[in-house]
């Protein structure tokens, strides 16, 4: 579980919060240069990779974070790769 604003390091050391920008949504926000060898995955039953709609995001060093991880007590529920802003988190 994580707790939003709350400084994180991953195994390789980079820094990482989950920044909170409204009630049930966050920023994830990483220092260093992980997210430029990021994994996403597709939730299952998809066809195809949206990334407005993810199942999963592994940036390099982790954290390794899907639907249902917790935020605040509270289960993720989308994910998705914002163009402007980065990875963004919804939860319940």
């Amino acid at each position: 579980m994580f707790f939003a604003n709350q400084p994180y390091r991953n195994r390789y050391g980079d820094q990482y919060t989950f920044v909170l920008l409204e009630e049930n949504t966050y920023l994830f926000v990483m220092g260093g240069n992980a997210l430029e060898s990021c994994r996403f995955g597709a939730k299952p039953g998809q066809k195809d990779l949206d990334l407005q709609d993810l199942g999963m995001f592994d940036p390099s060093g982790g954290p390794f974070i899907c639907i249902g991880t917790k935020i605040d007590t509270k289960p993720i529920v989308r994910i998705s790769d914002d163009p402007k802003l980065g990875i963004v988190v919804i939860t319940e």
